[in-house]
């Protein structure tokens, strides 16, 4: 047995040596959602998507301007004289109209830069609900763990005070025994808490893209905190919160707008385009070295020019892409109808998840203290010989059951609670 603590504390000792290789950073949940926010490599994927569709909104903008083009040549050639002629002209074309091809490309590519910044806003709503849950985990493990240090000292001093009774004959071998192993037990149960935590850390720690020579500690919250503090907003708030703080409903409509701005793109393609062009070009003329009097003279030109182009027929490639967008407008009507039909269902679930959460909170509250009661009651009656080991160890692992099941409970429904925080648009902060 002395040989399984001995190692026990070698396996803290490393870990701790370990850890002083790096730096510990202390945050409490909105440090590392902020942190996250920044640095989190999905977010910054998201962030790059919003500024390529700002780009190419830009690039729409711009698609309205006319285009101006410079050009100028030189001509050199010898034969019997030698003859230079040069010419420099700029010119600049306008389409006046595209059939709405351009008007329609600009709309859907503003709706789709509104879209992307949206997409930034679920990527953190993403991230945030992992942070969440990660940073919640660790919290949990903790009060484990302070807990179980406290089972391991009362372990310890039931061993050693079983070990004297044993000796003088006032317990029984096998009793003694369960003692011992109780107390190893719950030695190798805080070894599994801690290293669970250590999971939990990495976790978080891989979340926020934490640098490698730091250690994310969480900030421990006031354990004081009982089911009765809690009110729940009524199930209408939620939804009606959840509906304008969401990106997620905006999304899916702008996936329909996107699909009308198609079909737009596409009947374009059955009407006329009109451009207007024009351009000035000034002719040097011929200069001949050896004989000036056979020079041509050049001069200015001018032009301007208004084309119309009309389709006739093009293989019937314009009436398929019309139907093809006609169809996929469709689609991404019906997607949009079951969009706002699974996330009310999904905000619904929330709620009532987060309302059963809390009346097991309330429930596994009531149990815990009522089994600490009796086996504090428990504890001193088996100090005193009125009952068996077995009894007395009975009992404490009824207690610990309990006060596990209180802890998973508490934490569940607090993590139900930031969740739908996340999606209400409410700060989060414990």
């Amino acid at each position: 047995m002395s040989k399984k603590i001995v190692f026990i504390g070698i396996i803290g000792l490393m870990g701790i040596m370990g850890a002083r290789g790096q730096d510990t950073v202390r945050m409490r949940l909105e440090g590392c959602l902020r942190y996250a926010m920044e640095h989190n490599l999905q977010v910054r994927n998201a962030a790059l998507d919003q500024k390529a569709a700002e780009a190419t909104l830009t690039g729409a903008r711009l698609h309205f301007l006319p285009s101006v083009n410079a050009s100028a040549t030189q001509d050199l050639s010898r034969d019997n004289d030698t003859r230079r002629s040069g010419i420099y002209g700029i010119n600049g074309s306008v389409t006046l109209f595209s059939g709405l091809n351009t008007l329609n490309t600009y709309r859907q590519s503003k709706v789709g830069a509104e879209q992307s910044a949206l997409r930034v806003r679920q990527m953190e709503n993403s991230v945030g609900m992992q942070i969440i849950t990660a940073y919640l985990t660790i919290l949990m493990n903790h009060e484990k763990e302070a807990y179980q240090q406290e089972v391991i000292n009362t372990n310890r001093q039931q061993r050693e005070e079983g070990e004297i009774k044993y000796g003088v004959g006032r317990i029984l071998e096998s009793d003694y025994k369960l003692l011992e192993a109780n107390y190893i037990a719950s030695q190798n149960e805080l070894s599994n808490i801690l290293l669970t935590i250590e999971d939990n850390r990495n976790t978080l720690a891989a979340l926020m893209c934490l640098e490698s020579d730091k250690v994310i500690e969480v900030v421990m919250r006031d354990d004081t905190m009982r089911a009765a503090d809690f009110n729940i907003a009524p199930r209408d708030s939620i939804m009606a919160e959840a509906r304008r703080n969401m990106p997620d409903w905006e999304i899916s409509e702008m996936n329909v707008n996107i699909a009308r701005y198609n079909v737009g793109i596409a009947e374009s393609a059955f009407l006329p385009t009109v451009n207007l062009s024009a351009g000035t070009s000034y002719n040097e003329g011929t200069i001949v070295s050896d004989n000036p009097v056979t020079n041509i003279k050049g001069g200015l030109n001018t032009s301007l020019t208004v084309g119309v182009n009309i389709p006739l027929l093009n293989h019937g490639a314009s009436l398929t892409q019309l139907k093809r967008s006609k169809i996929a407008l469709q689609q991404a009507e019906l997607e949009n109808e079951q969009t706002q039909i699974d996330l009310e269902d999904k905000v619904d679930e929330m709620y009532l998840d987060m309302r059963q959460a809390h009346n097991r909170f309330r429930s596994a509250e009531a149990l815990c203290e009522a089994y600490k009661a009796s086996y504090e009651v428990y504890l001193v009656k088996y100090n005193e010989g009125a009952i068996t080991t077995v009894e007395m160890l009975q009992q404490q692992d009824r207690y610990l059951s309990a006060l596990n099941d209180y802890l998973q409970s508490k934490y569940s429904f607090l993590l139900a609670e930031k969740q739908l925080d996340i999606y209400t648009g409410k700060e989060i902060k414990l």
